[in-house]
């Protein structure tokens, strides 16, 4: 039997991987999203389809964590 390791996760999920408040997980796609850098790991192909790539989403939450410290 072949694992398959997954991809492609939806909001809900992407939420419950990574400890996200959903309306908190809506604000940083949209951040995501204008983006240049990350703004193709969130696939969209309909209304209500839309998949994130997890690796794309953790790449960018320690991109965004070593923005803020750069700040600090």
């Amino acid at each position: 039997i072949k694992m398959t390791k997954k991809v492609y996760a939806k909001k809900s999920e992407i939420a419950e991987i990574f400890s996200i408040p959903p309306h908190t997980l809506d604000n940083i796609l949209t951040e995501v999203r204008r983006n240049p850098d990350f703004h193709n790991i969130i696939l969209k192909w309909g209304v209500k389809s839309v998949r994130v790539s997890i690796s794309g989403f953790e790449d960018f939450l320690r991109w965004k964590s070593n923005q803020r410290i750069k700040t600090l």
